[in-house]
């Protein structure tokens, strides 16, 4: 499905700021305003990405484009949360950073770039890969990969906007403008 014109590596942490850049993109095309992050989220997540890759539990894949263009990626992070942290491995694979430059779309690079997210995770004793799918393309996307929906729920308790709304917000966007993945 893949044409044979892209190559895919895994990435270091010099990486970081490209990964930092295309979750940008994301949450852009997410139509998530600015005013609804920390104003210092930029710091705060290079550290956070920056000591994950120092213990190696964050990993990001690129596909790259024959002209060496970064055209897709996907990560993945270990997250030891309640009640996870009481069931054996104590973790779980909480997948982000999945986008695409729009050029590059519908040429299958998030699937290939999920199957080497999900081998990372398997390495690393990974019994369960989770993800928030904004979105109905995305979302069939990760059907098709064998996600499915689960029981989790939210509840807004101060009426601002809260993240799942913007995720939401970006459903009714995609399914208006096209396919985001």
């Amino acid at each position: 499905m893949v044409k044979s014109d892209y190559t895919f590596r895994k990435s270091t942490a010099e990486d970081i700021p490209t990964a930092l850049d295309l979750r940008e993109k994301l949450f852009d095309e997410m139509g998530v305003p600015k005013e609804a992050f920390l104003d210092d989220a930029g710091t705060r997540l290079f550290e956070i990405y920056n000591h994950a890759y120092e213990i190696d539990e964050m990993a990001h894949f690129f596909a790259h484009s024959a002209t060496g263009e970064v055209a897709a990626a996907a990560g993945a992070l270990l997250k030891r949360d309640f009640p996870y942290l009481l069931f054996k491995p104590g973790y779980y694979g909480w997948i982000i950073d999945v986008f695409t430059e729009p050029r590059y779309r519908k040429q299958g690079l998030s699937t290939k770039l999920l199957e080497f997210v999900h081998e990372w995770l398997r390495g690393k004793g990974v019994r369960e890969a989770k993800l928030i799918s904004a979105g109905s393309a995305p979302r069939r996307l990760y059907e098709r990969l064998g996600y499915r929906q689960t029981w989790e729920m939210s509840f807004n308790l101060t009426g601002q906007p809260t993240y799942n709304e913007f995720v939401d917000a970006h459903s009714n966007y995609t399914r208006e403008q096209g396919n985001l993945q």
